[in-house]
């Protein structure tokens, strides 16, 4: 490589002398204002524009070398600058092929991103299972959708979270208006006393809901367990304590509306004067991914550490169970699908949750 300056009055003047000395191949590094000339009588004219130019040895013959001293340290920077460029050049055109033929012979993947997009998954989780399952293919030829469906299935069975029932004497139903709290709750009583032989009391603060205490006195009499009902939080103190005697008290709450947060302290107040327990947020199935992140930034003030789903059984779209565990942490403990109680409760299972968001559960 050769470095040359040229001294001129602009820079159309320098382009011009540059294209016609040393070609197109020529590279400008570095342009600046300058006393005319070099030496010493160039301090005495006026500034001009001093261009320093580098080509290589291809058109040498026009160039007249810089003095050893000069030279060496300059053009060796130069040459690494160069260098880099040239690699960093090389490696976007080597790239850009391959994301381009990737996404081309991936339409399997772009099959599950579609997919996933209309069970409403939160766009950031579809990116990191696709980009997941793409860096597992990459070196495979295009596989079968059944092949794909397995892979996809293994990586959301690793975000959905799932845990044992807790033998907690305490649960508390939490969650917004509509979900189904009420009807869950008496599915679960009448689990744990029917099924499992528990003696279980039942606490409503639902004395807002027009027709709420009577629904749960229907419960409570087609079941025979006691029921109380509370109007203050020191009620509910003194409610739990009269049913002492109980394996398991189930406390249903009025809903509440997610932008409410006036109602949601307000309940909050009475969870604080509980001793340690289940608390359950209950979300509907039908849940929006945007309505999902309000729900679980308001009710936070609850303290809720566990999930469940309802309401199953009324929708297609299921990617409201794996939105809701990436954004809680939490574990699903029930899911239900139905009005009968006590049938149409089941046990949270990772397998049954990923088939339904993958379209395969029946």
């Amino acid at each position: 490589m050769k470095i040359k300056r040229y001294y001129v009055h602009d820079m159309k003047e320098g382009m011009l002398r540059i294209k016609e000395e040393l070609g197109p191949e020529a590279v400008i590094l570095q342009s600046r204002k300058v006393r005319g000339g070099p030496g010493f009588f160039g301090y005495l004219m006026p500034k001009r524009l001093e261009i320093t130019v580098a080509v290589d040895g291809a058109r040498s013959g026009n160039v007249k070398t810089m003095e050893p001293a000069l030279r060496s340290d300059f053009e060796v920077k130069v040459q690494e600058m160069l260098g880099e460029l040239r690699s960093n050049i090389t490696q976007l055109i080597a790239r850009q092929p391959s994301l381009v033929n990737e996404k081309k012979t991936r339409p399997e993947l772009e099959h599950w991103r579609l997919h996933l997009e209309k069970q409403d998954v939160y766009p950031q989780l579809i990116e990191e299972l696709i980009e997941e399952l793409a860096e597992k293919l990459q070196e495979e030829v295009q596989l079968s959708h059944e092949i794909t469906s397995l892979l996809l299935h293994k990586k959301i069975r690793k975000r959905l979270k799932t845990a044992p029932e807790k033998g907690a004497p305490i649960q508390v139903f939490i969650g917004p208006t509509g979900v189904g709290k009420t009807t869950t709750l008496a599915k679960l009583a009448a689990r744990y006393a029917l099924y499992q032989g528990e003696k279980v009391g039942i606490i409503t603060i639902d004395h807002y809901r027009i027709g709420a205490v009577e629904q749960m006195r229907t419960y409570s009499d087609i079941t025979g367990l006691p029921l109380e009902v509370v109007m203050t939080p020191k009620e509910l103190h003194r409610a739990i304590e009269r049913f002492n005697g109980c394996q398991r008290i189930l406390v249903d709450t009025a809903g509440r509306s997610t932008l409410n947060m006036a109602h949601i302290q307000e309940l909050a107040g009475y969870i604080q004067k509980l001793p340690p327990c289940e608390i359950f947020l209950v979300i509907s199935a039908t849940t929006k991914g945007q309505d999902l992140q309000l729900i679980n930034e308001n009710f936070r003030p609850m303290a809720f550490n566990r999930l469940i789903f309802t309401k199953l059984d009324e929708t297609n779209s299921y990617g409201v169970l794996l939105n809701g565990c990436f954004l809680t942490k939490l574990p699903v403990i029930y899911l239900t699908n139905g009005q009968s109680v006590p049938d149409d409760i089941c046990l949270a299972d990772v397998e049954k949750m990923s088939s339904l968001i993958l379209g395969e559960e029946e």
